[in-house]
């Protein structure tokens, strides 16, 4: 019994001791947790770097850096562990440190990441993805490229910075933005608009409602293969605005304050005639002004010489007079600020643009921003993106006469003087002294201006809220809900009074016109994303169901005749003038998506993607539409090392994306009156939307670390396009239908170089090479003939025809040589003559042009037209839009606290119809008029139906060579920072001033304003000048204050 009670008192012991070991060990374990702290510093500048996030990789234990640069993570079991830090714009940094008792310091120094190669995109992919695991390309603007010279809207942003992307500015109109069109076209007809995202949110506003202070970077996807994630919202490329968050824990809000003031002003003088040949007996000159000439360009009377050598008896410059330098103006502020689980930022910006018109009210926008983040744990975070958005902007008639501004000032002749007031000082119209001398539909803009009310007022409010939790290791679900709301108002007015130069019933008596116009777009966004590791795979799956909503609804009232002057109520009108009417619209879309990717060892990545989309756009007989991608890349850098590589790989890639029909386009649609329907367009059940497919292969290079090349070769080929065709009279009651009609071919090669020349200290230099070229034919029309487009109302020149580029011109022809010339059977000539001459009775001119050897230097002398074999004017392609390639440059020095930034653009080849040059030759005021008359050509060789005025028909000698190299934008910059603010520091972390330009220099062979001119309706394509708004230069001053 002792014995027994012996040994259980023995294991008892034994017991307690090993409990008393193990309750020791772990107290001496305890013991030694410790802690780790240090500073990042900037490897370049030694700055220290304010919200990187440092952390332990294998507990997942991290902290952001303090606004001095500090971390320190308390509370770490003793052992070793992997230090990783990442901050963007930074090369990730990874070390492995051994923590035990006590503090463990670890300073970090981030190098900057200068070739891109830790870069994350979010476009085009169902998650973020490093750019060196992408199958294919998606470019990046980052804010460096966008801060300097802040544009008023996207396009102009990325011009001249990414390959493969045309932007025109076809207005220098400030409330126009660029256009854009990623790569070839994808439409015959008029949108090749890209899809605009914003943080994620899908919109369907306009691309000057950003404030691009606000863009932290912009990211862009050509074409089809990475657009097809978006599916039928994307035929025409993706481009995805990120705005700048408070990503960073700092320790007070940081704020930012930017003013910039300065004048816009033509960049060049039009060549008008600042002669006349006209017989000038019996002018009379009262007060300064012509005030009788009865001898007003006739032709016929005895003291005209037919020579544009006589000056005027007055001369006004109206040019100067209208066209005067006016104010641009931007005013910024920003508060940022992060600490503990949220995070905002939030912005307000006014923007003040009015242009070079006189006494026309300005462009003005004002926008406000509010983003934040909260971050409630590890597993659940909400986000918010939101903006609120006003503009006022008067609507600038361009194209056609009348009240267009730069017609009249362009057209009207010196005589007149656009300043000349009335009794009570205001200015005139018809009233101008001379205006019954000249005869014209000229209008003085300066009263166009002061007296008629003709502008837009919009508002615009864009917001998405989304939702993610982390379910577990592998699987996250999120959701986002987006709001996109506009309003318009369009009010047009003239006052009882108003001069016109005919009479008009509309205008003269008073007259109200008003248009509103409502949208909003609510989209709802669901998705699952799923991650796995097995072995060398890595799996990446995501399920996504996104569903639209849209509607739109317009309103339109005008009438005339007030019955009380100064009265502008509408019961004031005369109801008998009244005309009203109405639209709306409804559409609904929903769509799934499954998204794959496939990553073997960091090296072998592949995807694959598929999209559902169902749309009440798409006919009832056609209801959902599939689109789909698929994609490699092949890291040969990870396989095998190459000396002065640190990246390279390949990739392919196939996708479809497609755009959707317009929504009439499915229905019977009729012109509604009191009285009767007249039928428009026939409906169509089978309608489709487009689709858009595309291969691309492409080569990513990063070398010498400090060179980074992207190569591209994409080819595009476009199905199932919709156009309104011509229906048999007699079958259908309806003139016309949308169809699938129409197929498209383009081809683009990129090139992109990015490079840093020198990143010391005190001095960095880099540039950003892009250069890319574009080709596109139209390939099938089905059953529809080639027809020539009108160009908006202008005169018929774009063709479309199977197998002609995109882009051609088509009307007559000057010939230049004699073998030009259209035989009959027995070689006479069927040009001229009437075929009573032979080649031998032609010859070619001093312009180049082949005329009758016996007109020359006569009244009969004409250019000769090509003709087909029965002597017809021949209609052929006269030009071609599309340029033979295009290149940008830009580049950043800085030395210590000054900085010098610009952007260079050059486009060579494609053409441009100088339509304007037509008209002014036509009304006698374009300054080849003086050329050609002094150097012995009859005025009727310019100026007859026969001439070269051709009866304002498109004719070969208006087409133009559209090269230009542009200095496009320019920052000359000194930044003040704490250490040289003396007391100041402790509160203002930097000033910078800057003197800025934005398209001061433009060296071309045009002879109008601008090359880079076209119509507002597919300005990449039509390019065509008619008294357009010319893009502007414009020069300022800025400073910016940070906080």
């Amino acid at each position: 019994m002792r014995t027994f009670m012996f040994k259980k008192l023995l294991s008892f012991t034994k017991l307690l001791s090993v409990t008393f070991l193990t309750l020791l060990l772990s107290a001496g374990a305890f013991a030694q947790s410790g802690s780790i702290s240090g500073v990042v510093t900037d490897g370049t500048s030694g700055d220290f770097l304010p919200g990187v996030t440092v952390q332990l990789v294998e507990i997942q234990r991290g902290v952001a850096t303090n606004s001095d640069g500090e971390y320190t993570i308390n509370n770490v079991a003793a052992g070793t562990y992997t230090l990783r830090a990442t901050f963007v714009g930074f090369r990730k940094f990874e070390a492995s440190v051994t923590i035990g008792s006590g503090e463990t310091v670890q300073d970090i120094t981030l190098q900057e990441d200068i070739l891109g190669l830790e870069e994350v995109v979010v476009t085009g992919v169902g998650a973020g993805t490093s750019t060196t695991k992408l199958g294919f390309d998606v470019a990046k603007v980052g804010e460096k490229d966008l801060s300097e010279v802040p544009a008023s809207d996207v396009g102009s942003a990325i011009r001249a910075k990414v390959p493969g992307v045309t932007v025109v500015k076809a207005s220098g109109d400030p409330s126009a933005p660029a256009t854009i069109r990623l790569r070839s076209s994808t439409s015959l007809s008029d949108n090749q608009s890209p899809l605009i995202i914003v943080d994620g949110v899908i919109t369907d506003g306009s691309l000057a409602d950003i404030n691009m202070q606000d863009v932290e970077s912009i990211e862009i996807v050509k074409g089809a293969a990475g657009a097809s994630l978006y599916g039928s919202l994307a035929g025409n490329g993706v481009i995805q605005v990120i705005t700048k968050r408070a990503s960073t824990s700092v320790d007070k809000p940081q704020v930012t304050v930017r003013s910039e003031y300065g004048f816009s002003s033509l960049a060049n003088e039009y060549p008008v005639a600042t002669t006349h040949p006209w017989d000038m007996t019996g002018v009379v000159v009262t007060d300064g002004y012509v005030t009788d000439w009865p001898a007003w360009e006739n032709t016929g009377a005895a003291g005209y010489t037919g020579v544009f050598n006589q000056p005027y008896p007055v001369n006004y410059d109206n040019t100067e007079a209208i066209f005067t330098g006016q104010p641009f103006n931007s005013n910024y502020i920003s508060i940022a600020n992060a600490s503990g689980k949220f995070n905002y930022f939030a912005s307000f910006e006014g923007l003040n643009q009015a242009g070079v018109i006189e006494n026309l009210d300005a462009y003005k926008r004002n926008s406000v921003r509010f983003n934040s983040d909260y971050l409630y744990n590890e597993k659940f975070k909400l986000s918010f993106s939101g903006s609120y958005l006003t503009t006022e902007y008067p609507d600038i008639d361009e194209q056609g006469q009348g009240s267009n501004f730069f017609y009249s000032t362009l057209t009207a002749p010196p005589i007149l003087d656009f300043t000349e007031t009335g009794a009570d000082g205001q200015p005139l119209n018809s009233g101008l002294s001379g205006y019954d001398i000249i005869g014209s539909n000229v209008q003085n803009p300066l009263y166009v201006a002061a007296n008629r009310q003709d502008d837009f007022a919009r508002e615009r409010y864009l917001m998405g809220i989304t939702a993610s939790f982390k379910v577990n290791d592998w699987l996250s679900v999120d959701g986002r809900q987006s709001f996109d709301k506009n309003y318009q108002l369009r009010t047009q007015s003239t006052p009882v009074g108003y001069q016109t130069p005919t009479p008009s019933s509309t205008l003269n008596n008073g007259s109200e016109l008003r248009q509103s116009f409502n949208s909003t777009a609510q989209i709802t966004e669901a998705w699952a994303t799923g991650r796995w590791s097995l072995e060398d795979l890595d799996v990446r799956v995501i399920a996504k169901y996104l569903f639209e909503d849209r509607d739109a609804e317009s309103y339109t009232f005008s009438g005339n005749t007030y019955s009380v002057a100064g009265i502008r109520t509408f019961s004031a009108l005369d109801q008998t003038t009244f005309s009203i009417s109405n639209g709306f619209s409804e559409e609904r879309a929903e769509n799934f998506i499954l998204d794959t990717e496939f990553d073997y060892q960091d090296k072998l990545i592949i995807g694959g993607m598929v999209r559902r989309d169902g749309s009440s756009l798409f006919g009832e007989d056609e209801r959902y539409q599939v689109y789909y991608r698929g994609s490699l890349a092949y890291r040969i850098s990870e396989d095998v090392e190459i000396d002065n590589v640190q990246e390279l790989k390949v990739r392919a890639s196939y996708g479809t994306s497609g755009q959707r029909p317009p929504f009439a386009a499915q229905y019977e649609t009729y012109d509604v009156t009191s009285t009767t329907l007249l039928p428009g367009t026939q409906g169509n059940t089978e309608i489709k939307p487009s689709v858009v497919a595309e291969t691309e292969f492409g080569v990513d290079v990063a070398f010498l670390e400090k060179f980074n090349l992207v190569v591209n070769y994409a080819t595009t080929t476009v199905t199932n396009d919709y156009l309104v065709v011509p229906l048999v009279s007699g079958v259908s009651s309806f003139p016309s239908q949308y169809q699938n009609v129409g197929e498209i071919e383009g081809s683009a090669f990129e090139l992109g170089l990015q490079g840093s020349l020198i990143n010391k200290r005190d001095m960095q230099a880099g540039f950003n090479l892009s250069f890319s070229k574009v080709k596109q034919e139209v390939t099938d029309l089905g059953d529809l003939p080639a027809f020539t487009r009108s160009a908006g109302g202008a005169i018929n020149l774009f063709r479309f025809e199977e197998g002609v580029s995109y882009g051609a011109m088509y009307g007559n022809k000057l010939i230049s040589s004699i073998s030009e010339l259209t035989l009959d059977g027995s070689g006479n000539v069927l040009n001229a003559g009437g075929g009573a001459l032979t080649p031998s009775d032609f010859s070619v001119n001093s312009l180049g042009h082949v005329v009758i050897t016996a007109d020359q230097g006569t009244d009969a002398e004409r250019p000769m037209y090509l003709v087909d074999e029965v002597g017809d004017e021949a209609i052929v392609q006269i030009g071609d839009t599309n340029p033979d390639f295009n290149m940008g440059l830009s580049g950043n020095f800085n030395y210590k606290n000054l900085g010098l930034f610009m952007v260079w653009d050059w486009s060579q080849g494609g053409e441009v119809y100088n339509y304007t040059k037509q008209l002014l030759i036509f009304n006698y005021r374009h300054k080849d008029l003086e050329d050609l008359t002094r150097d012995g050509y009859a005025l009727s060789y310019l100026t007859a139906s026969d001439g070269l005025y051709n009866a304002s028909d498109a004719l070969s000698y208006y087409v133009e060579d559209a090269s230009y190299l542009k200095l496009r934008e320019v920052s000359l910059s000194y930044t003040l920072t704490n250490s040289n603010l003396g007391s100041l520091g402790e509160y203002i972390r930097d000033i910078k001033l800057s003197v800025v330009g934005r398209n001061l220099l433009t060296i071309t062979d045009y002879t109008g304003y601008d090359p880079e001119v076209a119509l507002r309706t597919n300005a990449t394509n039509f390019r065509l000048d008619e008294y357009s708004y010319p893009n502007l230069r414009t020069f300022t001053g800025s400073v910016q204050v940070r906080f």
